[in-house]
């Protein structure tokens, strides 16, 4: 038994051993693997260091440079199809693409796209594309798109898109849409420009522009213009303003949320009631008014659109000077023949509580109407009250002018 227990003892002390030698020749191996990838790591930190004056390549490594080309940093580079190198201190030439492992500084001309993985100082030109992963300073021109993940300060043109990740110290300019971050100049596009930050410039698009900071200069669009702050100019279809510090939105209908809003009601010789909501700011704001009256045994009522301007006169006073137009409809949903009532108004308002102004004022009164309705029956207005102008003109359209006043309050 005793024999038994020793041999049993011993076989667990070699297994033990076994063990223990196994754990030794990892550790060593581990040791010496870290060793070489120390020494790899230096000698490509040296690599990465040497600069030689000109390659060439079809496709990388088939060129001068060889398996080495990513660790070599070139003065003048051409590759007939594509290449993959350490870098560029000089001008690189790509039948197609470029692609650079480290810093950039120079030009980088390509059929199709270049891409550079650290920083780029200088130009970058191609027939599709433009990516650079560091920061910028320079321009980028392609066919479809630039890109940079980082702080930039640089001009970004292309057929397409251009996008800046971090903050813009330059401009965009894309036939379709642009992308920022912060940006100091500006964006022009086709479509929309999205800038993500503050704004001190301008943006410029066919449809949309949409500033998340702060603008300091100007939007400009087709359709919509919005900004969280605005220290400058809208001019656009529709804006939107979350916080007006100094400028004015421009536009058809304007939404200013610190901004200039009422609701007025008022009468006048021509229509006896109306109902306005006003909005934007009180330097320009937009008017939408449906209004109303009874005259020669008919209904008449209209929708109308104006713009105005509010001046302050003195405490509590203030002067409004507004053009309003309404499509009037003659004992009817909707009456086919053109029959325009357009009024030019300055009146005088006060402040008689904190929520409630009273005015009134005079206005000039240009009614349009045609002769005929567009199934070509007799058509005669019954808008105007009384004229001082009465004319109808070869085209068939029938124009009276007259005097009028407004009077109402606005809550």
């Amino acid at each position: 038994m005793n024999q038994k227990r020793k041999l049993k003892m011993n076989n667990n002390n070699q297994l033990k051993n076994q063990k223990n030698m196994k754990t030794v020749k990892v550790l060593i191996t581990g040791i010496l693997l870290f060793a070489i990838s120390l020494g790899v790591k230096a000698q490509e930190e040296k690599k990465k260091l040497e600069v030689r004056p000109f390659q060439i390549t079809f496709v990388t490594p088939l060129g001068t440079n060889g398996l080495e080309a990513w660790n070599i940093t070139n003065k003048f580079s051409i590759n007939l199809y594509a290449g993959y190198n350490g870098g560029l201190d000089g001008v690189e030439l790509s039948g197609f693409g470029s692609m650079l492992k480290n810093n950039m500084k120079g030009a980088q001309i390509s059929g199709f796209g270049n891409m550079t993985m650290g920083t780029g100082k200088g130009a970058q030109v191609s027939g599709y594309f433009n990516y650079t992963k560091g920061y910028f300073s320079g321009v980028q021109v392609s066919g479809f798109s630039n890109i940079i993940t980082n702080d930039a300060k640089a001009w970004q043109i292309s057929g397409f898109g251009n996008v800046t990740t971090k903050k813009l110290d330059g401009a965009q300019i894309a036939s379709f849409a642009n992308y920022s971050n912060g940006i100091t100049i500006g964006q022009a596009s086709g479509f929309a420009s999205i800038n993500k930050g503050d704004l001190s410039g301008v943006q410029i698009s066919g449809f949309a522009n949409i500033n998340t900071g702060s603008l300091k200069g100007a939007q400009i669009s087709g359709f919509a213009n919005i900004t969280q702050k605005l220290n400058g100019v809208q001019i656009g279809v529709f804006n939107y303003v979350d916080s007006l510090e100094k400028g004015i939105p421009i536009g058809f209908f304007t939404i200013v949320k610190n901004g200039y809003r009422a609701i007025e009601i008022s009468g006048n010789e021509t229509m006896y009631g109306n109902v306005s909501f006003k909005t934007g700011t009180k330097q320009f704001y937009n008017i939408i008014s449906v209004g109303g009256s009874y005259k020669d045994n008919k209904i008449l009522w209209g929708l109308g659109y104006g713009i105005g301007t509010m001046l302050p006169i003195k405490e509590n006073w203030n002067l409004g000077i507004e053009l309003l137009s309404y499509q009037i409809n003659e004992d009817e949903w909707h009456t086919e023949a053109l029959n325009l009532y357009n009024k030019l108004q300055l009146t005088a308002s006060r402040k008689v509580t904190k929520n409630m102004d009273i005015f009134g004022g005079l206005s000039w009164n240009v009614n349009v109407s045609e002769t005929e309705d567009r199934d070509g029956n007799p058509f005669e207005s019954s808008v105007s009250p009384y004229t001082l102008f009465d004319k109808t003109y070869g085209n068939g359209n029938h124009v009276t002018m007259y005097p009028g006043f407004t009077v109402g309050i606005r809550f």
